[in-house]
Formats: C-alpha cells, structure tokens, sequence
C-alpha cells in the first residue's frame, strides 16, 4: 500500500471513530449497533495503516506522529465509553438477577428483584 493510500485509511479510521461517538446513545441499542459498526471499520482501517507502516510503506514525520498521537487519545475515550456502557449493562443485569431489563410504562423496572425498587428508584 501506497503512503497517500495509507493515509487515507488512518484518516477514514479516525472519522469513523468520531462518528461512532459523536451518535453513541447507551440507551438506543440500534444507535449502539451503528456505532459498534463504524468502530469495527474503523479497526480495519487502523490496522491497514499499520500494516503499511511497519512494511515501510509510510514515512515517519512529525506530522504523521501528532496524528497518531490525537489517533491513540481517540482510540482511548473511545473505549472507555464502550467499557462504561458494557459495566453499566453487566452491574444491572447482575442487580437485577441476570434478568433481561424491561420497563413497565412508568419506567421501573418490570422484573428487579424483591426490596430493589428502593435502592434503584430511590
């Protein structure tokens, strides 16, 4: 792979991952599924960029080295978000008995465990 081509897909990699967090919604599942889709291409671009440079297909700049350095803070909000999300998913499904959440129309839990609704709702 080329060095322009290289740079594309760092580029690409790197919206990808800003699209993914810019329209990350914990609560709307098919927003979580859009993002975790961006974040899958997102990889691949990444790792296509790496592949050419350790094949010496890129050229070290210090230009190139600011963009893997703001590349490598993207990558780790990004992440803690996700791991944020999957935390909070796993600490209420555990609270609640390793139930499927389900709301009733009031928006409690429909199936937490016996004396929880106080600890939860307050």
């Amino acid at each position: 792979m080329d060095a322009t081509t290289a740079a594309q897909r760092l580029h690409r990699g790197r919206a990808g991952i800003r699209q993914a967090m810019a329209q990350w919604n914990a609560a709307d599942l098919e927003a979580v599924e859009e993002s975790r889709r961006l974040l899958a291409a997102a990889v691949e671009d990444m790792r296509a960029f790496e592949s050419a440079a350790r094949n010496g297909g890129v050229t070290p700049t210090d230009g190139l080295r600011t963009t893997l350095l703001a590349a490598q803070r993207e990558i780790v909000q990004a992440t803690r978000v996700v791991d944020a999300c999957v935390a909070f998913h796993r600490g209420l499904a555990a609270r609640m008995g390793a139930a499927t959440p389900g709301y009733d129309a009031a928006g409690h839990a429909a199936c937490e465990a016996a004396g929880l609704e106080h600890d939860v709702h307050g």
